[in-house]
């Protein structure tokens, strides 16, 4: 009878550590991003000719834009709604465009652009790609069109990049005084509209 007392004991601990392990990595899997609750600073919509590419929104904890995307001391996140389906060598060849434009080399761009490949997926109509920026660097997260989307799990992570220089390169392609489309910038960060 002690034995089997013992066996029930045994049991009833390992069932239990499952558990907790089981919930644990539930909850880990399933943690809320925190730029879904922060305010919005500024929206923006990019058009080429008649037709619009994305619908842009700058958003950070308190809903202002200090002025420094590049040191990351803000915490920040850019949430972008394609209008159109993008493939993603097109996403790559216009980053690398913007890049080029802010006078990065070569190089340095095709290195950031393979870790770029490596976390994007081609969009849709509808798709959100998402780059959160903190003091560690970036990390993008994917919100896939419910309309056409097999994986129903609503935002998922694409991963971070592997420094705060690629991070911060990202972010100014929007944010920079020196970007492309100073318009856009302005309305991000909620200094027109």
């Amino acid at each position: 009878m002690k034995s089997l007392t013992t066996a029930f004991i045994t049991i009833s601990l390992a069932l239990t550590t499952f558990l907790f392990s089981a919930i644990a990595s539930a909850s880990a899997g399933n943690t809320t991003p925190q730029w879904l609750t922060w305010q919005s600073v500024g929206y923006a919509k990019l058009t080429w000719g008649p037709w619009d590419i994305y619908h842009s929104e700058l958003r950070t904890p308190s809903g202002s834009y200090s002025g420094n995307a590049a040191s990351g001391e803000q915490n920040m996140a850019l949430v972008i709604r394609y209008q159109r389906d993008i493939d993603k060598d097109d996403l790559l060849e216009a980053t690398d465009d913007q890049w080029k434009h802010l006078g990065f080399s070569v190089s340095q761009r095709q290195q950031w652009l393979s870790e770029l490949a490596v976390l994007w997926p081609d969009v849709k109509k509808g798709d959100r790609l998402i780059f959160e920026l903190n003091a560690q660097g970036g990390t993008f997260y994917f919100d896939a069109n419910a309309k056409h989307a097999t994986n129903k799990q609503g935002v998922i992570q694409l991963g971070q990049l592997s420094s705060p220089k690629v991070s911060s390169a990202f972010i100014n392609i929007w944010l920079s005084p020196q970007t492309a489309y100073p318009k856009l910038r302005q309305q991000l960060i909620g200094q027109s509209s």
